[in-house]
């Protein structure tokens, strides 16, 4: 599990997009995967920038937990 995200801009016909990104298992190997979020300067662009790296780490959270309770599982004797 590789465990990362975060923001990028490219340019597009002279004008400046954001787009998030982060990493996820795809057929057994990590990918790193880009969304587009909007026009770079919004204040819409930020929220939904900031939504998106808030629900990852959520989810990234969780999947931690989920993972450290199977192996505290396995490791505990009986």
């Amino acid at each position: 599990m590789q465990i990362g995200c975060g923001a990028t801009t490219k340019q597009i016909r002279g004008r400046r997009y954001v787009y998030f990104w982060h990493y996820e298992e795809r057929d057994g190997h990590r990918r790193q995967v880009f969304r587009y979020i909007g026009p770079l300067g919004r204040e819409s662009t930020r929220a939904r920038l900031a939504e998106a790296i808030g629900s990852y780490y959520d989810r990234a959270g969780e999947e931690l937990r989920r993972r450290r309770g199977e192996a505290l599982a396995k490791a505990s004797p009986g």
